[in-house]
């Protein structure tokens, strides 16, 4: 389950499009930006758009097109990226070779492992508010 609420809170809806990808990366850069957490955003866009672009591939297989929402939250300690779909299916890190990581000649199967590597904690729940499921990513501010 993921922590409480914080404080800072930004929500952002979209079509599951490819161009919803950097749409929400330039929402992130911007509201981290407006929070004063400009170092975290390199980290942060790279993050919101795994998480988006495995959102859009989740709902590629429906017939129409539908929603995609991200929801930023910090505590200015840390960031909290929330990116729900309508899929109930859990995310799943594909592609790893022996040793733990993607294999290089692999074209996909990076976007989780990089969330995996780049986050303090990541993991997914059941929305219950709107059935599907939320994928979230949480990182923590270096001190300055």
């Amino acid at each position: 389950m993921i922590p409480d609420p914080l404080p800072l809170r930004s929500h952002l809806e979209l079509g599951s499009l490819p161009t919803a990808v950097p749409c929400a990366r330039l929402h992130a850069r911007q509201v981290l930006w407006e929070w004063g957490l400009n170092g975290l955003a390199e980290t942060a866009e790279l993050l919101v758009s795994e998480l988006v672009t495995n959102a859009v591939k989740a709902t590629a297989g429906y017939d129409r097109l539908l929603p995609i929402r991200l929801l930023l939250s910090s505590d200015k300690e840390r960031l909290l990226i929330e990116v729900w779909d309508v899929d109930p299916r859990p995310p799943v890190l594909t592609g790893l070779g022996e040793d733990g990581i993607p294999a290089l000649g692999n074209e996909g199967g990076r976007g989780l492992f990089l969330v995996a590597t780049l986050s303090q904690r990541w993991n997914w729940y059941a929305s219950r508010q709107w059935g599907g499921k939320v994928v979230w990513s949480e990182i923590v501010a270096k001190l300055q």
